[in-house]
């Protein structure tokens, strides 16, 4: 046996350290269940808290949306005729904006919102009354006076 074998094998011929391998691989197994088991706790609360936030900027839209119909109407008392009416009013003398853009809807991810609109006693159509979010989900949180579906919001 070669002098460089000989200082890596001890003199019964078996690896020496090889107990302190085994130590290390049931230390990096050890840690790699506490990380796969983090990740499970943690993926749920993770899920969980951005739903909330995406709830959270539905509500905000939706009242956005609200105030800038609401103005509208106050403005030119009737509803508008569509969304983009709200983004430039040029009735006036000065260029009035009642919203910067048209949000999109933060649980569906697209400007697909489900209009109400405004229905006279002869059934014409007098504008947009409201609008909800067409996402079938149930929201975490409860709104008072709405159902708990975000399209009731």
């Amino acid at each position: 046996m070669s002098r460089a074998a000989a200082s890596r094998w001890g003199s019964t011929g078996s690896r020496t350290g090889s107990g302190e391998a085994g130590i290390l691989y049931l230390a990096l197994l050890f840690s790699v269940v506490l990380i796969g088991i983090a990740t499970a706790v943690a993926a749920p609360l993770w899920r969980t808290m951005v739903q909330r936030e995406k709830e959270e900027e539905l509500l905000f839209r939706l009242t956005e949306f609200r105030r800038a119909i609401a103005a509208y109407r106050a403005a030119h008392n009737r509803f508008p005729e569509k969304l983009e009416d709200l983004l430039e009013d040029k009735t006036q003398l000065a260029t009035r904006r009642y919203l910067r853009r048209i949000y999109p809807d933060p649980m569906t991810g697209k400007a697909d919102w489900e209009l109400e609109h405004q229905v006279d006693k002869t059934g014409t159509v007098s504008g947009i009354k409201d609008l909800h979010s067409r996402s079938p989900g149930i929201g975490l949180k409860r709104v008072k006076g709405k159902g708990e579906r975000y399209q009731d919001w």
